[in-house]
């Protein structure tokens, strides 16, 4: 019994203590703007009470007696009932509403959303990997000095100019032959 004392609030027996607590902001929020409203100026009344109800403020059974509130403040100053939107309770009250075949294409749809997203995530890694498999491809054999081959190429270009200087040397050494000079 104590348990269920802590998830009272404002009349109402809230499921768990996280609801109670979003029920108490939500009268903070409601009060505030009662104080706020100028119910005489009837459009900024109506603006406010819209944009309440397209911003999702309230949820709980309080937050909605707020809206019910503003909504019979606005119709008894003359606003029509056709220019106040309708107070959405984003709740389903009967089991067989639950059993509507919506529920079920809502459910297809989203796992055909999900397979789809999950074809174009697998191809899309594929193209990834398949190009990563390309760039070590170009790397290994490429004719560029690189980390992977960068010894090979270095030795390889002290070769050749040890060989074109031992070629020098030996034209040097024919010049100096032919002059005699030792």
């Amino acid at each position: 019994m104590k348990n269920e004392e802590r998830l009272v609030f404002d009349g109402y027996l809230y499921g768990n203590e996280d609801d109670v607590k979003l029920a108490k902001e939500e009268r903070k929020t409601a009060r505030y703007l009662q104080s706020k409203i100028n119910y005489d100026d009837i459009q900024t009344a109506l603006k406010i009470y819209d944009k309440a109800i397209k911003d999702k403020i309230f949820k709980t059974p309080v937050g909605f007696e707020f809206l019910k509130v503003m909504r019979f403040e606005m119709l008894k100053r003359g606003m029509p009932a056709e220019n106040i939107q309708p107070i959405p309770l984003y709740l389903v009250f009967s089991k067989e509403a639950e059993k509507r075949p919506v529920r079920i294409y809502q459910v297809k749809e989203r796992n055909d959303k999900l397979r789809d997203n999950f074809r174009i995530s697998l191809w899309a890694n594929i193209a990834l990997g398949l190009l990563v498999i390309g760039m070590f491809l170009i790397t290994l054999f490429g004719n560029n000095t690189n980390i992977l081959n960068y010894k090979y190429k270095i030795q390889n270009e002290y070769v050749i100019w040890q060989q074109e200087l031992e070629a020098r040397e030996a034209v040097i050494a024919e010049k100096e032959a032919e002059l005699g000079i030792e």
